[in-house]
């Protein structure tokens, strides 16, 4: 293909020099890679002179049908790739879908018409060679070698109820939470009663075991229990009030939420857009938080009970 694609531009331009500077190769580099394509088709398809340069009849029948091969081959890797380049296939974690990136996404596709978004939702690891998939977003500790990685916001949890849920449980002590259901996941129950200092129970105290974070705060939203959720995912029920923070300890995991994507695509103006879009809502997201879940506890200083005074 060197040879192919150095013989078209000097027979367009008839001229080794110009083709060279076309290519950005040297003129000895064109020379030899024509030179090539004469020994393989055991024929001449230059006819070099001292102040000029002309086609051969076996050079003047084949640069047309190599200039129409290369502008074919050119236009059909551009029609993919302009494909590719508006086409955006997202990875998520069904709780990021459902309780954060879903609502905001519409805000994306208005500033970037011209993209369109799939999005699949899944727990699996992503192979970026294997799996059609541009960008992914996952929790862990972001050490995925060979993908650039940027933190979303942190995975830190906090057991969360409705006011009504805790005026009638009573619930004062870390320890009261063993009186009553709970929901979430298990190990995260286990390290908030162990930093809180309780003795974990044998069973998470539920049958009901939901994959999405989403689902456990639907079901105590109906005052069916308590719920251990990552606080982010949490902003619009405790801004609102429907949900309160009955304790004042947040665990503080270490782990995060992270986009993902390989480095080799990191250029593309598609990943580029989204890059850059959802940092900065989930930097926003960071910000509100504070404020949130300030206003949002439900323990004054002396660490009992006392009424949860709405934001504004």
């Amino acid at each position: 293909m060197s040879a192919v694609r150095a013989f078209e531009a000097a027979a367009r331009h008839l001229s080794f020099t110009r083709a060279a500077e076309e290519l950005s190769m040297t003129q000895a580099a064109v020379s030899y890679q024509i030179r090539l394509l004469e020994d393989r088709i055991g024929a001449p398809l230059f006819v070099r002179l001292p102040r000029e340069m002309r086609l051969t009849g076996a050079g003047r029948q084949l640069a047309p049908k190599v200039t129409e091969a290369i502008d074919l081959l050119g236009a059909a890797f551009s029609e993919i790739a302009d494909k590719t380049e508006h086409h955006l296939h997202i990875s998520v974690l069904p709780t990021v879908v459902s309780s954060w990136l879903g609502q905001r996404l519409a805000s994306f596709q208005t500033a970037h018409p011209n993209i369109s978004i799939r999005v699949h939702m899944s727990t699996e690891l992503v192979d970026f060679k294997r799996d059609a998939v541009d960008l992914a977003v996952r929790s862990g500790a972001g050490d995925w070698p060979g993908n650039d990685v940027f933190p979303l916001f942190p995975l830190d949890y906090v057991p969360v109820c409705t006011p009504s849920f805790l005026e009638k449980h009573q619930l004062k002590e870390p320890a009261d939470v063993l009186r009553v259901r709970r929901f979430g996941n298990a190990s995260w129950w286990r390290r908030w009663m162990i930093e809180t200092g309780v003795e974990p129970p044998a069973s998470n105290g539920t049958e009901l075991i939901f994959d999405v974070q989403a689902m456990d705060v639907a079901t105590i939203l109906a005052d069916h229990g308590i719920a251990i959720a990552v606080s982010t995912f949490l902003m619009d029920e405790l801004k609102s009030g429907r949900l309160i923070r009955p304790f004042e300890h947040v665990v503080r995991d270490g782990r995060a939420y992270w986009l993902v994507y390989p480095q080799s695509t990191r250029r593309q103006k598609k990943i580029q857009a989204f890059r850059d879009w959802v940092v900065a809502e989930a930097d926003a997201s960071n910000a509100m938080l504070a404020t949130v879940m300030e206003v949002s506890r439900s323990l004054h200083p002396g660490g009992s009970a006392s009424a949860l005074t709405k934001p504004e």
